[in-house]
């Protein structure tokens, strides 16, 4: 069996187009929208008008913004450290965050999601494609951390 040496991803996949908290929130607006237009107009056809305009809107909106900004985010976990670098446009940001300085990570499987907490205080945001990148990042980082833990326990 291959030890894994690090994992890399890459956000948003070209695929990907909508963040699935983005796709709640999009259909609670919608329902919003819905349900004023039938009170205010009393009709079934002008409620799903008017929804539907705004859904055409939003998406419309989204893909131009997403096209404009050009967002991408490359995550690199090593076993010392996990190096993030954000492009936007032309300009391009390189963390570095060592994993011994980690003190706390939050990761949200259903909306793919997280964050690593350093000792710094700093918070350093993550994001993922799928569920399967953020399980092998998690199960990969558990073992990391894991003899951190370990060492503390002994200690008490």
């Amino acid at each position: 069996m291959a030890v894994t040496v690090s994992i890399t991803w890459k956000f948003p996949e070209k695929k990907f187009f909508f963040l699935k908290i983005e796709v709640f929130f999009v259909a609670l607006l919608a329902l919003l929208v819905f349900v004023l237009s039938f009170f205010q107009f009393e009709s079934w056809f002008y409620s799903i008008v008017f929804t539907l305009v705004f859904l055409l809107l939003y998406v419309l909106s989204s893909y131009l913004i997403q096209k404009w900004r050009e967002v991408e985010e490359r995550y690199k976990l090593t076993k010392s450290h996990l190096e993030i670098i954000r492009k936007k446009k032309n300009k391009v940001k390189k963390e570095k965050v060592f994993l011994k300085d980690i003190i706390h990570h939050k990761l949200d499987k259903f909306f793919l999601g997280g964050y690593l907490l350093t000792n710094k205080k700093k918070k350093h945001l993550l994001f993922f494609n799928t569920k399967e990148e953020i399980e092998k990042f998690e199960n990969f980082l558990k073992k990391l951390l894991e003899p951190k833990s370990k060492i503390i326990k002994k200690k008490e």
